[in-house]
């Protein structure tokens, strides 16, 4: 036997002496691996809309290029799939068990599962399955067989996203073309092409600002620690795609790789603790640190040199066109868990990381910016700080010492004084970055300090407070070198760490608080009770509202500032006292380290007015802007007319400044309606809403809070944000990164840039060239398809009374519910049905089994019926010419083209009880219903063949995916029936299976 290590040689040398049986099979698949995008990517790349789509449809047939990208993306997956199948060979998994053994059941499982998705007959599945209930006999091994098909799909998407890399840069060289076109000369070109000016893409630009909402949610499904593994491999292949290397050099990454690999194969994938706000935030802020702090400078660069190529001068540093936010921490709705104190521990921590990235920056300055030329104005600010106190009082950040220094330079040269650092008076940016070092230090030292501190010292001399004392002498240094000639030092680090402020400011993201709105009532309701006026929950909403006005203009205190906890408030609930408690937590913290103030489930204009009162009454000096959320089909018809209530409001108007900010909810108001009727009437709203803005010359930001998931509102940003209504976007959004969306979309250096790009881009063309008006008869259309479909969702969803226990038993639904996935509960409330699950395991659970319901259900009576009266054309031309509509479809297509019937069937074969089975009989009939309709609406014969790249991503998937839907089934049927309920290896299998069919499937809520 082949030791382990010439082993590993021959697997990264040959790729094909280990498990010859395993690697054919997996090399036939790696073909379409390699002339293809994954799916996740492709979801998020291609173009399916028509105008304002960057296609390449107008490129030469006949242009040919140099380099052949799809070999490298083989290679790639070859090398690792080879090491992972070694890996495997040699090594158990984290459950132990025999190796070798498991390679060659995983073998004869692959070899059956291919063939079941070459003929897709009941025969072929059924031998699948029966294979796997043979093969398998113990639970570890359901386990081991399941982690390697994962960490398969895991080590493709690793590779594939790599490929996305080298394909965009081969774009940007000229040496390859995309099916999309989304870099900013792209961007520039069409926009020349309808006619702007560059001093009009450039004055857009000015005024443009995109506000990207970190969120955590209960199905993110991987462990930071593993996705930490993944992103060395990632570097790696990088490294080997970017770099000239020696023979030995090229050995000792295969080596890393292998190291990598075994890492994560032996490492367990499930968490054994149930990660806390704080931990979810720390994930959080460590993308932006290992990834989007990077990535920034970058698309900035890469911004201006597009402005350069079109006569424009480069944006200032300081126009930040992309900030970022978070709701870890921050979003209390539903989570018992997100207290004041998690609150305020949160915010430390992302002061503090801030702090310690704003340091080793200023540190890197000090040893660039040693030029001794400067303007007499920058020589004299330099000069004009006391520094025998900063030799006295500075912080040894260096290896420092007294120096007697001759301060000769332009001043007298009788100022003999002691200065310390061995910085010359003749380097002057040195002597303006050495305090501001300092600074920088004392800042993070002591919010390290500060942490998991409830009693807070307060922060020492020297602590910086406010962005403008290290922006403005960034500034001053940046202005001195550009007047003196050195722009090409100026526009290095230095500009960078001025963009990077400009986008992360002092806390990297600020933080948004959301809260259910009935929270603030029963607040406002405990005052009132207390001041013996009343109850304000009984009141009709126009007293609420005249009670509210009132006390907003009323000078005086409603109550002392520590209410409740005074004399006779002793029976006030906890509920009230946690939500006064994190008002006066906001007060604490600063208005720069807080965002929105988002409510969930808003329905009337108090439900905003209580908010700006509990600020008020917690003694706010900068109160937080207040964005209500709307987020049920019935909330979102009556957006428009709350919002204008409030508007018609002088006080009001006045307060808010001439700014509105409204979010706008895709996950609850699907789940409340459907899909079709959720983006028809998220359409309407956001029409509505601009016009009611603009009616009282108030400008309106429009919060989106997309998933992850199509179901959610998920899907290509860039698409969803050139196909928003007309006028709706105007240069400035907010949209939430949901989930595994974070570590997908900006978890690596280069896909980050690429992304940030995107969404510039994107939000540039919308704001000049925002797609037509759609004609009436478009939207008479839409709204008639929207009241069938949302009368069918309900029908089923609500009505049915066999519809929720058939639910609960066909999916893991109640098993997601009990996993250490995330810190908030799957359900707002303990007790209820589906009305109190939260819109992303709903999602998540139909996912699991490849039914989707949530994407199609009521959009198959829908087309059904305007099919029925002869209309079909019209869908037909509306998909053609109306961007909106045809990303609905398009989106929707993608889901079914990843559904499958038979696997759904099976879950009910081995789950659900005989009374329910007709539920899941009708499900699946209407099923392939809806997508005979899809293919006819958007007129293609097979699912997708208008996209191939996506259609050849989701099948080069399948074989890997089917099994592990089969073993979850398999998992789901023995813990149902484990009289214990506490099988460890059971309940890791089932969260590797969840872990594998997401990674697959690529979302998982």
């Amino acid at each position: 036997m082949l030791s382990e290590n010439e082993s590993h040689f021959n697997a990264i040398t040959a790729a094909s002496e280990i498990n010859a049986e395993y690697l054919e099979d997996y090399k036939h698949k790696v073909h379409q691996f390699s002339v293809t995008h994954d799916a996740t990517e492709v979801e998020e790349d291609s173009n399916t809309a028509a105008d304002n789509q960057l296609v390449t449809d107008d490129l030469p047939a006949t242009k040919t290029f140099p380099v052949e990208f799809n070999r490298a993306l083989e290679r790639d997956v070859q090398l690792l799939t080879s090491i992972l199948t070694d890996v495997i060979r040699y090594h158990p998994g984290v459950a132990g068990g025999v190796p070798g053994h498991l390679a060659e059941i995983a073998s004869e499982i692959l070899e059956a599962s291919l063939k079941y998705n070459t003929d897709h007959t009941d025969e072929s599945f059924q031998t699948l399955a029966e294979l796997i209930r043979e093969k398998l006999n113990e639970p570890r091994d359901y386990l081991e067989v399941a982690r390697s098909f994962h960490e398969i799909l895991i080590l493709a998407e690793i590779a594939e996203r790599q490929h996305r890399i080298r394909r965009w840069r081969g774009y940007r060289r000229g040496e390859n073309q995309l099916s999309y076109r989304q870099t900013f000369q792209d961007a520039f070109e069409m926009l020349k092409e309808k006619g702007f000016t560059p001093e009009d893409i450039r004055n857009s630009l000015l005024k443009q600002n995109i506000e990207l909402v970190l969120t955590a949610h209960p199905t993110q499904a991987s462990r930071r620690t593993m996705l930490a593994k993944y992103q060395k491999i990632a570097e790696l292949l990088e490294v080997r795609d970017k770099t000239v290397l020696t023979p030995q050099e090229m050995s000792e990454i295969s080596f890393s790789l292998r190291r990598e690999i075994l890492g994560a194969w032996r490492s367990n994938t499930v968490r054994r603790i149930k990660p806390t706000p704080e931990d979810e935030a720390r994930n959080g802020l460590a993308v932006i640190e290992q990834s989007i702090w990077h990535a920034m400078p970058g698309m900035i660069r890469n911004l201006n040199a597009a402005l350069v190529e079109i006569g424009q001068e480069a944006l200032p540093p300081t126009q930040s066109l992309v900030t970022f936010g978070s709701w870890i921490g921050g979003d209390r709705d539903g989570n018992p868990y997100v207290t004041a104190e998690v609150t305020q521990e949160v915010i430390k921590l992302a002061r503090w990381r801030g702090a310690v990235l704003i340091y080793q920056e200023i540190n890197e300055l000090m040893m660039e910016l040693s030029m001794g030329t400067a303007t007499d104005e920058f020589t004299e600010y330099a000069l004009k700080y006391d520094v025998k106190t900063l030799a006295e009082k500075g912080r040894k950040t260096n290896w420092t010492f007294s120096r007697f220094v001759n301060f000769s330079l332009r001043i007298d040269s009788s100022l003999n004084l002691y200065f310390r650092g061995n910085i010359p008076t003749d380097e002057p940016y040195r002597l303006v970055l050495a305090p501001l070092r300092d600074r920088a230090k004392v800042t993070e030292e002591y919010l390290s300090s500060v942490i998991g501190l409830t009693d807070i010292p307060t922060p020492p001399e020297g602590f910086i407070f406010e962005i403008s004392e290290i922006l403005d002498p960034l500034q001053e240094c940046y202005n001195s070198l550009i007047q003196t000639g050195d722009n090409i030092i100026a526009d290095g680090r230095l500009r960078d760490l001025i963009v990077r402020l400009g986008s992360f400011g002092l806390t990297l993201v600020k933080l948004d608080i959301r809260q259910e709105s009935e929270r603030h009532k029963e607040a406002i309701d405990a005052i009132t009770t207390w001041l013996e006026m009343g109850s304000y929950s009984e009141w009709p909403e126009e007293e609420k509202q005249e009670f509210l006005l009132k006390e907003l203009q009323n000078k005086r205190p409603l109550v002392p500032y520590h209410w409740p906890d005074v004399p006779g408030a002793e029976n006030v609930s906890s509920n009230v006292r946690e939500v006064m408690s994190t008002f006066r937590t906001l007060t604490i913290v600063g208005n720069d380290a807080l965002a929105a103030y988002v409510i969930s489930m808003a329905q009337y204009p108090s439900d905003i007015l209580a908010v700006q009162l509990l600020q008020k009454v917690s003694r706010m000096k900068q109160p937080m802007r207040v964005a209500p959320l709307f987020e049920t089909k019935a909330d979102l018809e009556r957006a428009a007319d709350t919002i204008e209530r409030l508007l018609s409001v002088p006080w009001y108007v006045e307060n808010i400044k001439g700014h509105q900010e409204v979010m706008i909810g895709y996950s609850d108001s699907a789940k409340d309606a459907g899909r079709l009727t959720s983006v028809w009437q998220l359409y309407k709203s956001q029409e509505d809403l601009v016009k009611t803005c603009e009616k009282y010359g108030v400008k309106l930001t429009l919060f989106h809070g997309r998933g992850g998931s199509v179901g959610r509102g998920g899907g290509p940003q860039h698409l969803a944000i050139l196909s928003q209504p007309s006028g709706t976007v105007q240069g400035r959004m907010r949209i939430t990164i949901q989930g595994e969306i974070i570590d997908n979309h900006f978890g690596h250096v280069p896909t980050a840039e690429s992304t940030l790009e995107r969404y510039t881009t994107a939000t540039l063309i919308a704001s000049l060239a925002p797609p037509e008006e759609p004609k009436q008869e478009w939207r008479d259309l839409m709204q008639e398809m929207s009241d069938i479909s949302c009368d069918e969702y309900r029908k089923v969803v609500r009505e049915t009374p066999d519809f929720t226990p058939y639910f609960r038993a066909a999916t893991p639904i109640s098993e997601i519910g009990v996993m250490n996935i995330g810190s908030r509960p799957a359900k707002r409330k303990a007790t209820g049905g589906i009305d109190t699950l939260r819109a992303i395991p709903w999602v998540f659970a139909f996912t699991q089994t490849r039914l989707q319901l949530p994407v199609w259900l009521g959009v198959d009576s829908a087309f059904s019926k305007i099919k029925e009266d002869g209309r079909m054309g019209e869908l037909q031309e509306m998909y053609k010419q109306w961007p909106f509509f045809r990303s609905l479809v398009d989106l929707i297509q993608m889901v079914l083209a990843k559904s499958d019937a038979r696997i759904a069937g099976y879950y009910d074969e081995r789950l659900v009880s005989p009374e329910f089975l007709p539920v899941g009989v009708k499900l699946r009939e209407r099923l392939t219903v809806v997508q005979e309709l899809v293919r006819e609406v958007a007129e293609v014969e097979q699912m997708l063949d208008n996209e191939p790249v996506v259609s050849r991503a989701i099948e080069s998937r399948t074989p890997f995916i089917t099994p592990i839907h089969l073993i979850q089934a398999e998992i789901l049927k023995m813990s149902r029936t484990d009289e214990d309920g506490a099988d460890e290896i059971l309940v890791d299998t089932m969260v590797v299976t969840i872990q594998g069919i997401a990674a697959g499937m690529g979302n998982t809520g």
